[in-house]
């Protein structure tokens, strides 16, 4: 199959608790919390299973796959406005004077410079400059943190800060107790509008507030992983259910739709926007994946810096790069990429663009195959 190559498709518009929760001491007794269970239920399980979604394992949680169809919900988002659970994804909250040097340290973005009610996108990377994980990092005051993690990496992350943690730092796990709620879409901020008691409209994108949803108390963020505009609403789970229902009921005229994974994932690879265990892995580094720009160099020191460092200076490195296909059977993880006859690399993500037209996926070649326009050949 005959392929273009670019570095990327569309780049579109892309995100109270912390007395509660359950506190870590040890990183055997955060083992223990990940692994309780091999597949653990969202507190909207039964609201996915009352709307036909079709449930698969995903991060250790049962999840929904899809609803009705994940072009009508990937129609939905771009069009409309989808409703997502990630209440899979962890939240960790962090208080103490030394919560930000502590993360700048183990983190390739600057957390420090961060002011209060702000969100940033950054990395945990390795010795090697790999990827631990991929987090937002939100700071709700001059002292407390909420730090958002992707759920297959839950166990490996609580395991690696708690092990880390410094006297001086509280930490509280509510991966489980907590529930987010995305509302991704063109009509996000109207629809939700009407259930919280602050001018969400007025929130500016990667900004978060503490505020009340529907009458419970929330942090609600202007964040996302599909490309649009759209918010996250982090709330204690009790309170989950009511705000679900709330907001499908109140886009269903305008045909808003509870969306699954499916749609998610092919939202985020429109939007040129990185999954871990594809685009960033523990040895797919962030420059690798094109995320050097999440990568501060000037920062004193963090964790694989000097790795990092070297792999920009030499330029020499395979990278994360975008591909596209009109014609020929969808791109999947694993196929094989050659270039000029020659093996240089191989599909990460692929899936068929109704925004692109296309056929599109990510690939991670050699950097003589990596020019935008570049004429790559997939075996399939």
């Amino acid at each position: 199959m005959g392929l273009g190559m670019a570095r990327g498709f569309r780049r579109l518009r892309v995100s109270p608790f912390a007395a509660a929760g359950t506190s870590v001491s040890s990183t055997k007794e955060a083992a223990a919390m990940v692994n309780e269970s091999a597949e653990r239920h969202t507190v909207l399980f039964d609201e996915h299973r009352a709307l036909g979604g079709r449930m698969v394992p995903f991060g250790g949680f049962s999840m929904p796959v899809q609803y009705e169809s994940i072009l009508k919900e990937h129609d939905a988002v771009r069009k409309r406005a989808g409703l997502f659970d990630l209440s899979h994804m962890a939240q960790y909250f962090f208080t103490g004077a030394d919560v930000a040097a502590w993360l700048d340290e183990l983190t390739v973005n600057k957390v420090a410079t961060m002011k209060p009610l702000q969100a940033r996108y950054n990395i945990f990377t390795n010795e090697r400059g790999g990827a631990h994980d991929d987090v937002i990092i939100y700071r709700l005051d001059e002292t407390r943190w909420m730090v958002v993690v992707n759920a297959g990496n839950a166990p490996k992350m609580l395991e690696y800060l708690t092990s880390r943690l410094p006297a001086s730092v509280e930490f509280v796990s509510k991966h489980g107790p907590n529930a987010n709620i995305a509302m991704q879409g063109p009509l996000s901020a109207s629809l939700l509008a009407p259930y919280v008691d602050v001018d969400v409209a007025g929130l500016k994108y990667y900004s978060c507030i503490e505020c009340v949803v529907d009458g419970a108390p929330a942090i609600v963020a202007r964040t996302g992983y599909t490309g649009e505009d759209g918010f996250e609403i982090f709330v204690d789970g009790e309170a989950a259910v009511p705000i679900w229902r709330a907001l499908l009921e109140a886009g269903r005229a305008q045909g808003v739709a509870a969306c699954g994974l499916g749609a998610r994932d092919l939202l985020r690879l429109e939007a040129g926007m990185p999954l871990y265990g594809h685009e960033l892995t523990e040895e797919i580094t962030p420059i690798q994946a094109g995320l050097a720009w999440a990568v501060k160099f000037d920062k004193p020191s963090f964790v694989g810096k000097e790795p990092l460092q070297r792999q920009a200076q030499a330029d020499q490195y395979a990278r994360i790069v975008g591909v596209k296909s009109a014609q020929g059977p969808p791109l999947r993880e694993g196929y094989a990429v050659k270039y000029e006859e020659l093996p240089i690399g191989e599909i990460r993500s692929g899936a068929p663009s109704p925004t692109v037209g296309a056929n599109i996926g990510t690939a991670l070649v050699a950097k003589a195959a990596a020019a935008p326009g570049t004429h790559v050949t997939v075996e399939v």
